[in-house]
């Protein structure tokens, strides 16, 4: 399947800026982290100042904390302007915005939400990245919201929506964006080399066999953030672990991670090594995707998110796509396809619950949500958003969410915190070559024991 990747010129200039720090939200002063020199951008950001400045004036003003994880651009700036947008047309309502990078905003977010002056609005991920903050009680039950509301509820995409729901049936977010894992392959090398997609495992290793052989990186990787290799490994366990078996051990009161699919699946990974980015520890994840768009390597495991920073990097690429590859006789299921939508909550601490709900069904509706696919490529869970998207490869990623089984989360996000931490560690220490998996399994479960007396079995 031969995809030519084009986006729009905005996407042509996709930079990394620095996440800027994330000072207590407090007072009514607005605080954001918009690109300087942005004249449009200013200049909505003092018509909505003089806005909410009246507002205020009639003590009518209402300050919602709203945090994101999205500092780069031209994601910071869309997702500002909207904000902005919504403000003047709501002159009672000021948001005071902050932002961070993904690691660091993991370790803020987890900080702030119990504290005095935790955000209204917050980005966070489905899995028990976010049900920790539930056991808390520290996230708004949408649940009422969507029922009062039919018309809202019908309108977002049902298996999206569920991924951010509760096995006992809270609703505790609205997604974002959809995302989901797919390998992708630079077409043109692969033509001249004589390949195509594999449709198995097997076939995955003769591909990078052969690439090998002709001097080609077979798979561009970068963990020297963690989370990238959690990405094989969660895919691996959905291959090669019972559905069962998993979801009883990703959950924290009853974890074991005995089953023999486990180390399975990280010998797998293990025999993806040799082909893929040297020493990847030290090789940032965002500069592995590069060495996929400048065309040093033939395949890459991705984000369907990711899709717009290749076509900033490399404009004139052309790649295709294809699932992560099932393995024969495996005990797990080769049908679930990994990533989760990611989205924001609302902080059951908020003064304003109502209206961070109002707002959240404007931000991440329909209107909004296709004007974001144009503008910055990526779709919300809202139904009805392709109108005017013209990237194929975007609207093959998209298909293929809606036509997934079964989705899967992210293993670092799905996973209780201390034993996250472990497997991540554990997984980076493997692909040193420090430790087999047999010793890294052991870590894991001696973890996941310890988890179980943190959240009291039978929760």
């Amino acid at each position: 399947m031969r995809k030519r990747v084009a986006k729009k010129a905005l996407l042509a200039a996709v930079a990394g800026l620095a996440a800027l720090g994330l000072a207590a939200c407090g007072g009514s002063s607005s605080e954001t982290t918009a690109a300087a020199g942005d004249s449009a951008e200013t200049t909505a950001a003092a018509e909505g100042d003089t806005t909410a400045a009246a507002a205020e004036s009639t003590g009518e003003q209402k300050v919602i904390r709203f945090m994101h994880r999205f500092p780069d651009e031209p994601y910071n700036s869309f997702i500002e302007a909207k904000l902005h947008e919504y403000e003047e047309s709501h002159p009672d309502i000021k948001f005071e915005i902050s932002s961070a990078q993904n690691q660091e905003y993991k370790e803020r977010i987890q900080v702030v939400v119990g504290g005095e002056e935790a955000p209204d609005i917050f980005f966070s991920w489905v899995g028990d990245f976010t049900e920790r903050f539930i056991r808390e009680d520290l996230i708004l039950d949408l649940t009422p919201y969507l029922e009062e509301d039919p018309e809202w509820k019908d309108s977002l995409i049902e298996s999206q929506i569920a991924e951010y729901t509760t096995d006992d049936g809270m609703v505790y977010g609205i997604p974002f964006r959809l995302d989901c894992k797919l390998f992708f392959y630079n077409t043109q090398i692969f033509e001249e080399n004589g390949l195509t997609a594999p449709t198995t495992w097997d076939e995955l290793i003769q591909v990078c066999e052969t690439l090998k052989a002709a001097g080609i990186t077979p798979i561009a990787y970068g963990n020297l953030e963690p989370w990238s290799a959690s990405h094989y490994i969660g895919t691996l366990n959905q291959i090669c672990v019972p559905d069962d078996v998993r979801e009883k051990d990703y959950d924290p009161a009853s974890g074991e991670f005995t089953d023999p699919g486990y180390v399975q699946a990280l010998e797998y990974y293990q025999q993806l090594l040799p082909y893929m980015t040297e020493n990847p520890n030290g090789v940032k994840p965002d500069m592995g995707r590069m060495n996929f768009s400048m065309g040093t390597a033939g395949m890459y495991f991705a984000e369907l998110i990711e899709i717009p920073y290749i076509t900033a990097e490399n404009p004139e690429m052309e790649f295709g796509m294809f699932k992560f590859p099932p393995i024969e006789g495996a005990a797990g299921n080769a049908n679930i396809l990994t990533g989760a939508p990611e989205g924001f909550v609302v902080c059951s601490k908020t003064q304003y619950p109502d209206e961070c709900v109002e707002f959240l069904k404007w931000f991440l509706g329909t209107e909004v949500g296709t004007e974001q696919c144009q503008e910055i490529g990526w779709f919300n869970a809202a139904k009805n958003t392709t109108d005017g998207v013209t990237d194929q490869a975007l609207l093959d990623g998209y298909n293929t969410i809606m036509e997934a089984e079964a989705m899967g989360p992210w293993l670092d996000n799905a996973l209780y915190s201390t034993v996250c931490d472990e497997y991540l560690t554990a997984v980076s220490d493997l692909t040193n070559g420090d430790i087999t998996p047999e010793e890294a399994m052991a870590r894991i479960q001696a973890k996941a024991v310890e988890a179980q007396t943190l959240v009291g079995t039978g929760e």
